[in-house]
């Protein structure tokens, strides 16, 4: 058994490296892709769910894009608030480029958070759709940049979100930081590579004629996760829709980490829980990850009553960091942010049991999201 352990640790190590050195070629390609210094109309969608307090920032910010105002309109939706969302909402249409609507129902089968942008794209006006979150905070020149990677034969654009830190000396989150770059890594290595298998809702944009080509979310639209990396699904499986990301960093939308750890627990289960709704081969890709961590995990804990295996394990364990090590910082400097390569270690420490945790904990389908209670979601 423990020959048996040593081997598979060792053939799945070396797998592993063999892919994060193929994934590093996918950020090269990434410099080769063509801007344009076209301004099409763009329609920038903020859904918002009981976000009194992130909104002013968000429309300030909104408030401050340079792009031209007869080409740019800012659909707030106000997703069932019992704060006062819909009042900051209304506030903000006093400029002329917002408008909002407000839902207050739930429609059985379509997540709430995916109904509310399929409403707000059917209701705007522009050839691009742009997303962000209440908690986004991009910088001025956003809407202008993320355009700016919409070449004539490109349809969808994926952007970076990275996390600020407050107070910048924070270690925890420091590490959360580049945990979050981690994902933006293989978002972005995969996208150059031609096979984007990841992006996050925060900084996102597609035609919105793909999307009623495609008709939305479609079989996806029940799911109460998955309006950002299930509908890239979508659209990367429909094989006729080019697909960019954008690494500028005046693209980069920043917002917080959470705040509390329990946010943070629910916020990686329900990340975790759509494992199983991706295409045969991203699962069965997703599942060799877990069994490559989970064997380590069970090394680490052998080795006490196995001496033998020590060689074997810290050598495919120096090997697996180095590699991520090399990975990430090639991820960092091509995405414009290595403020917190120096936490790799901490990051890395940490990283095989939380892998292995929180696949297991996400398949339980019992998160909180937002501020709504905990709760089984099998659907919305």
């Amino acid at each position: 058994m423990i020959g048996t352990l040593a081997i598979l640790l060792i053939l799945l190590t070396a797998l592993y490296l063999l892919v994060l050195i193929y994934l590093a070629q996918g950020f090269g390609r990434l410099s080769l892709q063509e801007r344009s210094e076209i301004k099409p109309s763009v329609s920038v969608v903020v859904c918002a769910h009981n976000e009194e307090q992130n909104l002013p920032d968000c429309i300030s910010r909104l408030k401050g894009q340079m792009y031209p105002a007869d080409k740019v309109e800012f659909v707030l939706v106000n997703d069932r608030s019992t704060d006062e969302t819909e009042t900051l909402m209304q506030a903000a249409c006093e400029d002329a480029r917002f408008t909002t609507f407000s839902i207050h129902d739930r429609v059985p089968g379509f997540g709430p958070k995916k109904r509310a942008i399929d409403f707000a794209i059917r209701h705007s006006k522009g050839d691009i759709i742009l997303l962000t979150d209440a908690d986004g905070r991009p910088g001025p020149e956003w809407v202008l940049t993320m355009v700016s990677y919409f070449a004539e034969d490109t349809h969808m654009v994926l952007g970076y979100a990275p996390y600020a830190i407050k107070p910048a000396n924070h270690f925890s989150k420091k590490v959360l930081a580049l945990e979050y770059l981690s994902h933006a890594s293989i978002a972005a290595a995969t996208c150059g590579l031609g096979y984007p298998i990841t992006c996050v809702g925060t900084n996102m944009a597609y035609r919105k004629s793909m999307y009623l080509n495609l008709d939305g979310f479609g079989e996806y639209k029940a799911h109460i996760s998955g309006d950002d990396d299930l509908f890239l699904t979508r659209v990367r499986e429909a094989k006729n829709y080019g697909i960019a990301y954008a690494t500028d960093k005046k693209s980069h939308v920043y917002n917080n980490p959470p705040q509390l750890w329990s946010k943070f627990i629910h916020q990686r289960m329900r990340y975790a829980s759509k494992g199983f709704e991706y295409p045969p081969k991203v699962t069965a890709a997703l599942i060799t990850y877990f069994t490559f961590n989970f064997l380590f995990l069970l090394a680490s804990v052998l080795i006490f009553f196995y001496p033998v295996l020590l060689p074997w394990f810290f050598s495919a364990l120096a090997a697996k960091w180095l590699t991520e090590f090399l990975f990430m910082r090639k991820a960092g400097r091509s995405l414009e942010d290595l403020r917190h390569i120096k936490t790799f270690i901490s990051a890395a420490l940490l990283h095989i049991p939380y892998v292995v945790i929180f696949a297991l904990l996400g398949q339980l389908n019992y998160y909180k999201w937002a501020d709504t209670n905990p709760a089984h979601h099998p659907e919305a």
